[in-house]
This record gives structure tokens, C-alpha cells and sequence, in this order.
């Protein structure tokens, strides 16, 4: 089913230049979890946001060893394009850089959501931009069938985890850290 998907996305929805780019530019923006390392990196810059920035960059680095160090090796999913080699044609067509590891789970969901969680566990009002961004970015990756949406789930899902894991650790240490 999960190729199914991807091909009926690309009968119907690929012949829009406008979403083709659009799409494009979004997936680049979860690129190396580029957007959300300097977004860490900023909010480290002002003592308002200095811990958020602080644990969305922990969240991001456990995502990365877990995600790309450790899942996608075991996993060793083969993309949705190498199956399917019209697929491969419509990235091609877009002039979008060939993912070569492997497919599962989704580094770029896994990113945006690990940061999205600790940042919506931090200040929930102003977050929203972020979330709609980190769906927007995993959208983006089943949009372009680079990842077949099972992989972008289980990236998504994994974040949120982490996110999770890193907030809870952080809370319980400054629990801790007022009852010395």
C-alpha cells in the first residue's frame, strides 16, 4: 500500500510545477536538520529561550544517533524510487538530489518532530509555526517519494519520542536539582 501511495501522488498531483517546487524548497529546509539546529542555535542566543534552545539541540543529536546512526543501518529499507524507477524519474525531473541511505525511518521527520515536541512542551502558544513546518517538511518527503509514508511516520513517531524522552529527563533533573 505504502507504494501505492506514492504512485498515485505521482499520476495525479506531479504535473503542478507550483507544488513541485514548493515541496522542494520545504524538504530542503529539514536538510541535514539544518533549519532546526540553527533555530536550537538561536534560541540559545537569548536567556528567555536558552533552555529550550539547549534541549532542542539534545533532542536533535539523540535523533540523529538513533534515527541515521542506528535504525536506518539496521532497517536498510530501500527507497520508494528504486523500486519504482518512474519515480526516480519525477525527482530527477525536479533536479532533486538522490537520497542514497537508506529509507527508513525518516531523518527528516524524525528531526522536525523532536524539535517541534520540546519546543511545544516548552511554550505551547508559540510553537504552532514549527509544528506546521515539521508536517509540512514530512509531507514534503512523501510528496517527492523520497520515503514512502510508512517511513515518514515512523520518523515523525520517533521524534515525538525523543522529544519527549529528552523533556522528561530535563524535568526530572530540575525536580531534583530543587529538592538538594
Amino acid at each position: 500500500m505504502d507504494l501505492e501511495i506514492l504512485q498515485w501522488i505521482n499520476d495525479n498531483w506531479h504535473g503542478n510545477s507550483f507544488f513541485n517546487e514548493l515541496f522542494k524548497y520545504i524538504t530542503y529546509l529539514g536538510e541535514f536538520g539544518a533549519f532546526w539546529i540553527a533555530l536550537g542555535i538561536l534560541l540559545l542566543c537569548f536567556k528567555k529561550t536558552r533552555k529550550a534552545g539547549f534541549l532542542v539541540l539534545i533532542a536533535l543529536a539523540v535523533d540523529f544517533l538513533i534515527v541515521n546512526v542506528v535504525l536506518k543501518q539496521a532497517v536498510n529499507r530501500t527507497r520508494p524510487y528504486v523500486i519504482d524507477t518512474t519515480l526516480a524519474d519525477f525527482v530527477s525531473s525536479i533536479h532533486l538530489r538522490l537520497p542514497t541511505d537508506s529509507s527508513f525511518p525518516s531523518g527528516h521527520s524524525g528531526a522536525a518532530f523532536a524539535a517541534c515536541t520540546v519546543l511545544f512542551l516548552y511554550d505551547k502558544k508559540k510553537c504552532w509555526p514549527f509544528l506546521i513546518l515539521a508536517a509540512l517538511v514530512s509531507f514534503s518527503r512523501i510528496y517527492l517519494c523520497v520515503h514512502f509514508p510508512t517511513d515518514v511516520l515512523a520518523g515523525a513517531l520517533i521524534g515525538f519520542a525523543i522529544g519527549l524522552c529528552v523533556w522528561l529527563v530535563y524535568r526530572a533533573i530540575e525536580r531534583k536539582r530543587k529538592h538538594v
